[in-house]
């Protein structure tokens, strides 16, 4: 009986040491799992971060080049306006001193007559 009770606890150690090294190798398997996953999360959240800042700098620099579109077309409006009143300006100058010159010609052709 005593080999019974020895065998019994030969092999109930026997399966508690191969059970402790089988736990031991899963628990070093998960550790690793959970490591990758860090390193994983860890680069994941970089490339977000990385992508943030450049979706940040582009928005920037599409504000700065709509600022400065904007600023070239009140600039322009501004220009057009001043020479569409100058040539404006240009065409009764014009009008004004053919309508003269006319007058003058009229004037000059009456007097030939005249005489």
């Amino acid at each position: 009986m005593a080999y019974i009770a020895v065998a019994g606890i030969a092999v109930s150690l026997g399966t508690s040491l191969l059970g402790a090294e089988t736990a031991k190798k899963q628990a070093k398997k998960q550790r690793e799992q959970l490591w990758n996953q860090e390193v994983m999360k860890n680069a994941l959240n970089e490339k977000l971060t990385m992508v943030q800042i450049q979706a940040d700098a582009e928005t920037k620099r599409l504000g700065f080049l709509s600022e400065g579109l904007f600023k070239y077309k009140e600039s322009l409006q501004k220009e057009s306006t001043v020479r569409l009143r100058d040539t404006w300006i240009y065409v009764a100058s014009l009008g004004a001193g053919t309508g003269v010159i006319y007058a003058v010609s009229l004037m000059a052709s009456k007097s030939i007559k005249n005489e």
